[in-house]
């Protein structure tokens, strides 16, 4: 691999990737690295950084933050082979894997340690990882099986409380999931899984992954590659590549079983893992695209063609310092950093890359509006965006330009009826306080899926026993990507993040740029094709966990398109475009009204009075008293107005209007109505009936007067003397009193 001028790099130092443990429970997970080597050009800064590194220093940073806002935390250590590293979930201690049979713990704040060998000479320690499980403290994966300890720091040490036997040919382990996959077998293939919940330990029963024979005689090994954990939708999943049969198997994992749950199509060998907002997306690494599969889409298949993989860079200092950090102000990385699926990438669970040649650290991010432009399948796609955590404002606007254009271009009804069936439901089960998510407005989970305050807590198993069509929406799209990696500049993580099983982890944002780092970012952009993005970036963001699983539960902005959404965004939005021949426009109206009505929705007055003046515009009277009488169109005082409005050109429409009015009781309303038509005695009888008593008398006494009728007049104001208490004491009684006596007195000298 050339730098950017052609000259070779530095051969990367042995053992720079150190795998770091699920850090502070309120941090979540920290990172430790060792700089890879000394590129022409690099700062001061950097230089120093590797300096330090490599006299036996660990720097670690929070990879929940993105970019780390805060200066890396730095342990020193011994000299000595490290084969891995991980911080106690306080971040207070630091394990180092020294050798195959000994682990070295050193204190960060006592600045003591101690060493722990495993518990038989002849074991081979595969790893370690810390819990928060109430039995153990920490889990030494070895050749013989699993040993618990419990850390004793008064005394230095730790004590073995409870160990499990069981042959291991290697292991998989994720601190979101808690979850360890233990591997035995002569292929590999058996496995056996423990779960270290805060609740207690859960083991799983073993179960044998399906594997495709190559050759007749020759049995595949299954390798630790090949495993994935995956977390979606508060599901947990084991994820199996098939490189023969070009499949990913996919099983469940339920407390008493594991369930398979079908298969899913690849169309290369070499491939690698991420789950990015509840979507796995598969990275073929030879084509260098990437599949985005949704498990809750079926059937099954991709949720879009398959789209490339693009990369994105941090701000420039300048761009920074001010609101604009877009494209064009972005620092580029050499072209040897730059390289998509380069030999030195790692694929951390869930969504990081790792270039442990450069030092760089990526975050995956899909980019909706790419999503969406290379969908084919309107209702699938709408499904999709209503899912979406991490970009949620961005999901509402696709979703409603999806509608939008489906209405413009005059797709079928029945396409456009399930897009309206799929926004609606959607928002009635996420506003529905029975819905099972607290009115957080989350897609609703398994009930065998339960959530403790250590990640995901498995329960027990189950018991035995559309159209497609071109997508408007890529039209609106002219630059897209698909998926974002962010990056974090030579940082390395486990990259397990501590999620409840209802809650996604909230969008990365950055806004200031770090100004004290031991080593400057390095940047990545590349612009073109729509593809997913790589973005590297040294600027300040809240924090992922903290801000993240808390405002979710708050109810942050969701996907969910509001009646009041579909009446702004979509309907009235594109009124002057349909007004030439509102029939399709009216068809749609009507199918939108049938999906809200089938989830007990209300919709708002202003999108049946705009469906009543529709009706109106083209004389469709017999129509919209049908739609009236058939109760289509609610009762209300906007839509009461309107068919008044309307019904200027049409008697019986304007009689509707009056009658909803005095059902609904708009006493001011309808007595205004009529006494415009000179129905005064009516009105009085009405005000009368009906106890209305906040209509001043001063309306009919004028009405009266201006009719020239004094007889009328008189028996107005009788009645205001009648009913109406302290009517007397007015300035209405002197003023039409007098006029009385005057029409009186003119009346009888002629």
């Amino acid at each position: 691999m050339a730098s950017e001028k052609g000259r070779p790099l530095p051969s990367p130092l042995k053992n720079v990737f150190l795998r770091c443990s699920p850090a502070m429970k309120e941090y979540g997970q920290c990172v430790a690295t060792k700089l890879p080597a000394v590129e022409k050009g690099m700062c001061e800064k950097e230089f120093l950084a590797l300096k330090t590194c490599m006299q036996n220093a660990v720097y670690s940073w929070p990879t929940n933050q993105h970019p780390p806002a805060e200066l890396p935390g730095v342990t020193d250590i011994k000299e000595g082979p490290i084969l891995g590293v991980r911080y106690s979930l306080d971040g207070k201690i630091l394990a180092i894997q020294r050798t195959n049979q000994e682990i070295e713990f050193v204190n960060k704040e006592s600045c003591t340690g101690f060493k722990q060998q495993c518990r038989s000479g002849s074991d081979r320690i595969f790893g370690f990882f810390w819990t928060d499980c109430p039995a153990c403290d920490i889990v030494f994966v070895t050749t013989s099986g699993l040993e618990m300890y419990t850390l004793y720091l008064s005394k230095n040490g730790l004590k073995l409380v409870e160990y499990k036997k069981t042959h291991v040919s290697w292991y998989v382990y994720t601190h979101e999931s808690r979850l360890v996959l233990l591997a035995s077998g002569m292929q590999c293939k058996t496995l056996s899984g423990y779960q270290f919940a805060a609740g207690g330990i859960v083991r799983l029963p073993k179960y044998d992954v399906t594997m495709t024979k190559q050759e007749y005689n020759r049995k595949p090994v299954l390798a630790p590659e090949d495993i994935r954990i995956a977390t979606m939708y508060g599901r947990l999943y084991c994820v199996q590549v098939d490189r023969v049969a070009l499949q990913l198997h996919m099983y469940r994992f339920y407390r008493d079983a594991v369930v398979p749950q079908g298969s899913l199509p690849i169309f290369s060998s070499h491939v690698a893992i991420s789950v990015v907002d509840n979507v796995l997306l598969v990275h073929q690494t030879d084509s260098q695209v990437v599949l985005l599969y949704d498990i809750l889409t079926d059937p099954r298949g991709p949720i879009s063609a398959p789209l490339p993989l693009l990369l994105r860079g941090a701000p420039s200092p300048a761009a920074s310092s001010s609101s604009n950090t877009g494209k064009g102000s972005r620092r580029p990385l050499s072209t040897a950093e730059a390289t998509i699926y380069g030999k030195g990438w790692v694929f951390i669970n869930p969504d990081l890359v790792l270039d442990h040649m450069h030092g760089l650290l990526w975050r995956v991010r899909l980019d909706l509006e790419a999503v969406a432009a290379s969908s084919s399948n309107l209702p699938s796609l709408l499904s999709f965006l209503q899912r979406r955590r991490f970009d949620a404002p961005k999901a509402k606007e696709l979703s409603l330009i999806v509608i939008k254009s489906m209405i413009i271009e005059r797709r079928s009804l029945r396409l456009i009826a399930s897009a309206m069936d799929v926004v609606t439901a959607s928002y009635a089960q996420a506003t529905r306080p029975s819905s099972g998510t607290g009115g957080s407005g989350y897609q609703p989970m398994n009930k065998s899926t339960a959530v403790s305050s250590g990640g995901i807590t498995l329960s027990a198993g189950p018991r035995a026993g559309s159209q497609s069509s071109s997508n408007p929406v890529g039209k609106a799209m002219s630059k897209s990507k698909i998926v974002e990696i962010e990056q974090d500049a030579e940082t390395v993580s486990d990259a397990e993040s501590i999620i409840s099983s209802e809650i996604e982890e909230a969008p990365l944002t950055s806004s200031q740029e770090q100004t004290s780092a031991p080593s400057s970012s390095r940047v990545l952009s590349r612009e073109g094709s729509k593809g997913i993005t790589m973005e590297s970036s040294t600027s300040n963001s809240s924090s992922l966990l903290a801000s993240g699983l808390q405002g979710l539960r708050m109810g942050l902005p969701a996907p969910y398109i509001s009646p009041d959404d579909v009446l702004q965004s979509v309907f009235l939005a594109i009124e002057e475009e349909m007004c030439t021949d509102s029939t399709f426009y009216v068809a749609a109206i009507v199918e939108y009204m049938r999906s809200t009505a089938k989830e007990n929705v209300r919709v708002p007055p202003g999108l049946q009075a705009l469906m009543v003046q529709l009706l109106g515009r083209d004389e469709r009277y017999h129509e919209l008293r049908q739609f009236v009488a058939g109760k289509l169109i609610d009762p209300s005082r906007t839509v009461a107005l309107q068919l008044l409005d309307v019904g200027t050109n049409d008697r019986e429409t304007r009689k509707l209007g009056m009658e909803m009015l005095r059902l609904l009781h708009a006493h001011c309303d309808y007595v205004k109505l009529l006494l415009q038509d000179g129905r005064l005695l009516e009105g009085l009888r009405y005000i009368r009936q009906n106890k209305v008593d906040t209509i001043p008398p001063a309306l009919f006494l004028e009405a009266a007067a201006n009719s020239n009728d004094i007889e009328k007049l008189a028996s107005v104001f009788r009645f205001c003397l009648d009913f109406l208490p302290g009517f007397q004491q007015t300035p209405d009684f002197n003023l039409y009193s007098s006029r009385l006596n005057q029409q009186c007195i003119v009346g009888s000298g002629c």
